[in-house]
């Protein structure tokens, strides 16, 4: 093999290879979360009557970098039997069945009184201080897993329970 076939075969295995790592590059992770935080547990804290466990809400920002809309669809944590996407409308905490979209190259802040990621059943008291575990999914099928710092938040006007026993 002459030392120019030979040059011209590395090239191409090099584009190959560097044209593979940019594509993997392309794929993500789009789904990004800033500034999470949970919401201690306190005697406000809402509990579900049936089990006598208490719930409460993480917050954060969630920024999408991709070109087409996501839907956060649910998660999951070592702290909580269920993660649910919720929402509060007139003042009433209400389950996003079908998610929350986080609309191609934005983003969507999650806050008291607004959306927020519930964490249902707890398994532990969370207290200021403590950190929390979760991990979200995407429509897109991507898993996005943050730590989250406990800390003091008052509540809201928000009614918790107020339809479902919850």
């Amino acid at each position: 093999m002459n030392f120019k076939k030979s040059i011209s075969i590395a090239v191409v295995i090099l584009s190959v290879f560097a044209l593979t790592s940019c594509s993997k590059a392309a794929e993500g992770p789009f789904m990004i979360v800033t500034e999470p935080v949970v919401r201690a547990v306190d005697p406000m804290s809402p509990v579900n009557p049936i089990s006598g466990k208490a719930m409460t809400g993480s917050f954060m920002t969630i920024m999408n970098h991709s070109s087409e809309d996501v839907t956060l669809i649910g998660g999951s944590s070592p702290v909580a039997g269920i993660v649910e996407i919720h929402e509060v409308v007139n003042g009433e905490m209400v389950a996003m069945a079908d998610g929350l979209v986080i609309p191609a190259n934005g983003q969507v802040e999650l806050r008291m009184g607004g959306y927020h990621v519930m964490l249902l059943e707890l398994n532990k008291n969370l207290v200021a201080g403590d950190e929390v575990e979760v991990t979200l999914e995407f429509s897109n099928g991507e898993k996005t897993t943050y730590t989250a710092p406990v800390k003091e938040i008052a509540m809201d006007d928000e009614k918790y329970g107020a339809k479902g026993g919850m």
